[in-house]
């Protein structure tokens, strides 16, 4: 018994000096950011797959961290940025709302650099330009940026009315005069702008009907090969290696099914990248590259033929090549189908908004949408749907696809955040900036989603849905340091112009051609019981709409 006992005093003391020593090395990360309010400790890393994960569920809706807080964080604290320290590694933490900070982060990428293991999830086949950081990021953007051009939007406009009126056909076709079809916006909007980067990025051209069985020599048609590695990207992510070694050797319930169906999606996407790989060489070595739409394709695997020693030349392994084509796949089509996605939802439920994005577009086709463009079409109508891309810009500052980003400080550094009081009206007053030091080893979370509700830029009827506050006036400028859907600085999206370019047509020609009303289910319904229903989403690797199902009625 004596020894049980001092064996169990020691494992008290050893205890109690490990939480004595937890204590204080919270407390003193919580005191690193000056005068900056402290809302007390984040359970989980902010930035990591198991706080996405998780997110619909924890932190509780009053937790530091909360997912769907939007700036009701920041106006409980009456301050733009607010520190917190989280748990796991004592980690000094500051969530910040403020624009002017958010532009000096953005600015100073050697002080605040990328997060990049939070990246790791998409580096499944090799490094790639989203995961890397310093003169390997450099090296991957010299070869993907060229492809970002005004000839290839031209080109990614001229898909994309192909790809919409094969949709119309098909949706045509079920519909008899004067009836409406109910769709659910997420399945058909994912399959357009996969659809529209596969053919304007990588040169894969297929119609909206094809893809529905594998071609030879595979085991999946393209479009379920991506789905499906998509849908399991988390089961990708957070399964350790050891268990995929076990399950190899013996079937484990429940968990070998899915890890099999895991590995076969990606797999089965390598080989539909293989081939566009295999492709573009041919094409290269016949001489063909001038005759190839697919500039992005065509810079990497180029890049990929160069035999260089020289790690600054524009090189890629075929790692690198097959790694790039993944996550272009993901960024080039879901980021922009979910948000046309919530785009669809709120017109849906702003008739008025639906009503000038129609005569928009009627303007430019008075005669029904076109059944095909040129390059010059994008020239002289991409200009004229002023209005609908203030539209879709709203959406975008209301479900943002990337909710925050982290960064990692490197070299002390101060940031400007502003402090105010909130009147009921929700007009903020006495607002005065102040100085937040940062430290070596303290991340900064851009709460990119409070930033587009903070009412010190977008005043105090920043919840309601205005379009026309992206439109500026001979009085009016909307702030652009204020809207970071795209991000900012180096690292701003490379594609941004691609998915506006895209998305802007999509949604006039949608317009154009069907009135958009809420479901059967939800007509009658009190506003704010619409608006909940349809706009509803989750956290993921971009914000996911999860019940936007919508009714098209045409416009004859």
């Amino acid at each position: 018994m004596a020894l049980s006992h001092l064996v169990a005093a020691c494992l008290l003391a050893w205890l109690t000096a490990r939480g004595v020593q937890k204590y204080f090395s919270l407390h003193d990360a919580s005191r690193l950011f000056g005068a900056c309010p402290n809302a007390g400790i984040v359970w989980l890393h902010p930035f990591r797959t198991i706080a996405t994960v998780s997110a619909p569920w924890f932190p509780l809706k009053n937790q530091t961290g909360y997912y769907f807080a939007k700036f009701a964080f920041y106006a409980k604290y009456g301050s733009t940025c607010i520190s917190s320290v989280t748990l796991s590694g004592s980690i000094p933490t500051l969530w910040v709302s403020d624009a002017h900070a958010i532009k000096t982060i953005a600015s100073l990428s050697a002080i605040f650099q990328k997060d990049v293991e939070a990246y790791e999830a998409l580096n499944i086949y090799g490094p790639n330009m989203v995961g890397t950081e310093g003169a390997d990021w450099k090296r991957h953007r010299r070869v993907a940026n060229p492809a970002f051009n005004e000839a290839s939007n031209a080109f990614v406009w001229m898909e994309t009315v192909r790809v919409m009126n094969e949709w119309f056909a098909e949706m045509n076709a079920k519909l008899t005069p004067g009836a409406s079809v109910t769709i659910d916006a997420v399945e058909d909007l994912v399959q357009l702008t996969l659809l529209v980067i596969a053919s304007a990025g990588f040169g894969r051209r297929a119609s909206w009907q094809e893809d529905a069985t594998p071609p030879p020599g595979h085991t999946r048609a393209f479009r379920a090969a991506v789905s499906t590695a998509l849908a399991c990207l988390f089961t990708r992510v957070l399964t350790p290696p050891w268990i995929y070694a076990l399950s190899a050797r013996v079937r484990l319930p429940l968990i070998s099914p899915a890890l099999n169906e895991t590995h076969a999606a990606f797999d089965a996407l390598r080989v539909h990248m293989l081939d566009l790989m295999s492709l573009s060489r041919a094409w290269v070595v016949g001489g063909k590259v001038a005759d190839m739409d697919a500039g992005l394709l065509r810079n990497l695997v180029e890049a990929n033929m160069t035999e260089t020693d020289d790690a600054q030349h524009k090189s890629l392994t075929d790692e690198e090549v097959l790694s790039n084509i993944f996550t272009f796949l993901l960024a080039g089509h879901e980021t922009s189908a979910h948000s046309l996605c919530f785009a669809v939802g709120l017109l849906a439920l702003y008739p008025d908004v639906q009503q000038q994005i129609f005569q928009e577009a009627s303007n430019i086709w008075p005669d029904g949408c076109p059944t095909s463009a040129s390059a010059s079409s994008y020239k002289d109508y991409m200009p004229k749907l002023q209005y609908t891309l203030a539209t879709f810009h709203e959406t975008m500052r209301f479900f943002t696809p990337v909710a925050r980003l982290c960064k990692i400080v490197q070299a002390d550094a101060a940031l400007t955040g502003h402090r105010f009081t909130t009147e009921p009206n929700g007009e903020l007053r006495d607002v005065t900036p102040f100085l937040v030091p940062v430290k070596p080893g303290s991340i900064v979370i851009l709460d990119i989603l409070a930033l587009h509700m903070n009412p010190m830029y977008w005043g105090s009827d920043a919840a309601d849905f205005k379009p026309a506050r992206f439109i500026d006036t001979e009085t009016y400028r909307w702030p652009r340091d204020a809207f970071f859907a795209f991000s900012g600085g180096a690292r701003s999206c490379i594609g941004q112009r691609f998915a506006l370019t895209e998305s802007v047509c999509a949604l006039a020609m949608l317009v154009r051609a069907y009135e958009i009303c809420v479901p059967d289910h939800l007509l009658g319904k009190p506003f704010e019981e619409q608006k909940s229903a349809l706009l509803r989403w989750k956290p993921g690797v971009t914000i996911t709409p999860t019940n936007c199902t919508v009714r098209l009625r045409r416009r004859d």
